[in-house]
């Protein structure tokens, strides 16, 4: 015999993290494989932030900041704000979260792209409301336009994920201002920018410079990614006083814990370094790319750490190649898990992971590769 339980919970859909190294290798009776299928960094934290996470081990016995003072200050001071327009999160997604637990009543809207990151139908569906998931346009990206016209008296939030997971299609600053300009002033709107540091565009980053003034706009991003902290969780917002009002009286105490605070913190003070690694990111990314192009693979143009592509035979069954790559050692993550069936979203690795991957999809295709 079961407990009782909300109605709601049926209706949750189910988040499918990517496989693990450790569950392949065992699968498939591998010693050794490699890992691109969950966006993640190819590069550890850097030395000093290691350090720090070291030193601080010794202070696990206490709480941490429940208000993460420090990091907010510092981020504050990164994006010309006060820290009461900063909020702080286990990951950007427990902020997204929080949006949903702040904003939603039951009835009411939440209006997002399709497909897009995984966990935004959780909000409608946690909350008793309705999800309004509106197509991608033709070139992947947000049709920004359609979710303009999908907004009604119920809707309470919409999200706009930029650049978008998991096609990596971005849009311009101009056309998210454009798209703000269409939907009323206290509609919140949330921008996740968990990409935002491999957008090579020159108006990268003026989304949250108009997240200092506009009161219905917040602007989230991570330090999972270029900053290579996914295992500490630790993520962030910036937007309006009364955005980050809502979202802190629904946020848990001691949300974030102490290592993720000052792995964050020593992570901001070194810029140059992390800037370094997007590079190679992005020039691996566009190394890729080309080869990709040169073997003849319909590949969608990404602005984030990845790539969503189809498999380079059009005859070819996505699940089939997917399945192929992991006998070979290779971890990718089948698109049709992300809502994009028939595509392969593959991570941008360091350049042996990434030169492993093409040798293999080389030898299940039959294509040579000049790797």
């Amino acid at each position: 015999m079961g407990i009782r339980t909300s109605d709601r919970i049926a209706g949750i859909p189910h988040y499918e993290p990517g496989l693990t190294m450790a569950e392949v290798m065992a699968g498939y009776g591998l010693t050794s494989v490699v890992k691109l299928a969950s966006n993640e960094s190819p590069f550890p934290p850097l030395p000093e932030v290691a350090a720090v996470i070291d030193a601080g081990l010794a202070g696990l016995n206490r709480y941490p900041d429940g208000a993460a003072r420090d990091l907010r200050d510092a981020l504050a001071v990164c994006h010309g704000v006060g820290r009461s327009q900063v909020t702080v999160g286990n990951g950007s997604c427990e902020i997204i979260v929080h949006a949903g637990v702040a904003l939603l009543d039951p009835g009411s809207t939440v209006v997002h792209a399709d497909p897009s990151f995984a966990i935004y139908p959780h909000l409608a569906a946690g909350a008793g409301a309705v999800g309004i998931a509106v197509p991608l346009a033709p070139d992947g990206g947000h049709d920004l336009d359609a979710m303009a016209a999908a907004v009604d008296e119920r809707t309470r939030l919409v999200i706009v994920c930029n650049p978008n997971n998991p096609t990596g299609v971005y849009r311009t600053a101009d056309e998210i201002e454009r798209f703000l300009g269409l939907i009323p002033d206290d509609l919140a709107v949330l921008v996740d920018e968990a990409y935002y540091d491999f957008v090579g565009e020159p108006d990268r980053g003026r989304v949250a410079v108009l997240a200092r003034t506009r009161p219905n706009l917040l602007v989230t991003r991570t330090f999972s990614k270029a900053y290579g902290l996914c295992g500490l969780r630790v993520g962030y917002g910036i937007g309006s006083e009364s955005w980050v009002d809502a979202l802190e009286a629904v946020r848990q105490p001691f949300n974030t814990n102490h290592l993720a605070q000052i792995a964050a913190l020593e992570s901001l003070r070194h810029p140059a370094a992390i800037q370094a690694r997007v590079d190679e990111a992005i020039a691996e990314r566009d190394r890729m790319s080309a080869a990709l192009r040169e073997m003849g693979v319909p590949f969608t143009p990404s602005h984030g750490n990845f790539i969503l592509m189809e498999p380079p035979d059009p005859g070819m069954d996505a699940r089939v190649l997917h399945e192929a790559l992991l006998r070979g050692g290779v971890i990718v993550r089948d698109g049709s898990a992300l809502g994009c069936p028939g595509t392969l979203r593959v991570t941008i690795g360091a350049p042996s992971e990434n030169d492993a991957f093409l040798a293999a999809l080389g030898a299940v295709a039959g294509i040579h590769t000049h790797v």
